[in-house]
């Protein structure tokens, strides 16, 4: 018997056929669907990156703003400011330069931008203690210069005093006699004495005066020093000769008395040392002199 084996189903290939070609369909539809989701991601992703860039250009061109305005107000620390700014400067440059941006270029970025934000707070924090420290030295300096003006002015003030009181003080030294008078006279050979207007009788010229009370002189010696100068401009006397404002000066006599500081009337009598050379008709010019200062004078006339 022969049996035939040989399973001829055309049917049934061809249905095979049929489902290998969905199956490979559905399998295109799916991988052109992830190409296409993939593609969108990463296009995504590269518009983020791009967008990202902008941001750290504009984030740098903010910093570089604010230490310019920094700059302005505050002119402390100006060189390190300069120096961040040339260096944002760089980074500026950099970035734009990136023609392909990825998420790490981006971290490495924000990293120096953090950097530099906390480089910048520092130099503002050290450049504000600054600007407030010079101001408290402006203040102190101010307010040093006004307590110096004000010693200025006591010392001034004081000199003066000092000076004023030197004045009254040297002043109170000098004793400046009242009622000068000056008279020619003749002394007898009694001792009376006669006072006369004539020439030709006057044989001395007598000078009165009174030296006043004074309570701050120490009581003790003093000296007071005649000058007469007769028409002929010829002083007459003794001619001694004391040092006015570093002037010697002829004097005619020198008075020395016991002063205590109470009134006391005084007599000088100048006797020329040639009668009738010295003695002339005329106006004659006496002077009187204590402790080197001019304290008085009078006139005399002989007819």
């Amino acid at each position: 018997m022969n049996y035939n084996t040989t399973n001829t189903n055309p049917q049934g290939s061809s249905n095979f056929l049929k489902v290998a070609v969905v199956i490979l369909g559905i399998a295109l539809l799916g991988l052109g669907g992830y190409t296409y989701k993939n593609y969108k991601e990463l296009n995504a992703q590269k518009n983020q990156l791009i967008d990202q860039k902008e941001q750290l250009i504009n984030q740098l061109d903010e910093l570089k703003i604010d230490y310019e305005q920094k700059m302005k107000e505050n002119g402390e620390l100006t060189e390190e400011m300069e120096e961040a700014k040339k260096r944002i400067d760089a980074l500026i440059a950099e970035v734009k330069k990136q023609k392909n941006v990825t998420a790490s270029v981006v971290r490495k970025y924000k990293r120096e931008i953090a950097k530099l934000k906390k480089q910048r707070d520092e130099l503002y924090r050290v450049a504000d203690s600054l600007r407030m420290a010079n101001q408290q030295l402006t203040l102190e300096k101010d307010s040093l210069n006004a307590d110096l003006e004000k010693q200025k002015e006591f010392t001034d003030t004081l000199l003066t005093k000092n000076e004023q009181l030197s004045k009254v003080l040297n002043r109170a030294k000098v004793l400046y006699p009242t009622n000068i008078s000056a008279t020619g006279v003749k002394i007898k050979s009694s001792g009376k004495i006669v006072e006369t207007t004539r020439k030709w009788r006057t044989k001395q010229i007598r000078v009165c005066f009174t030296i006043p009370k004074n309570d701050i002189l120490e009581t003790g010696k003093q000296v007071f020093f005649v000058r007469v100068v007769n028409p002929n401009g010829e002083v007459i006397g003794t001619l001694d000769e004391i040092e006015i404002d570093g002037n010697m000066v002829k004097i005619s006599s020198a008075e020395e008395v016991i002063y205590e500081n109470k009134a006391l009337k005084v007599c000088s009598f100048v006797k020329p040392a040639d009668l009738d050379k010295d003695i002339v008709k005329g106006d004659y010019l006496i002077e009187i002199y204590h402790n080197g200062v001019k304290v008085g004078t009078t006139h005399l006339t002989l007819k």
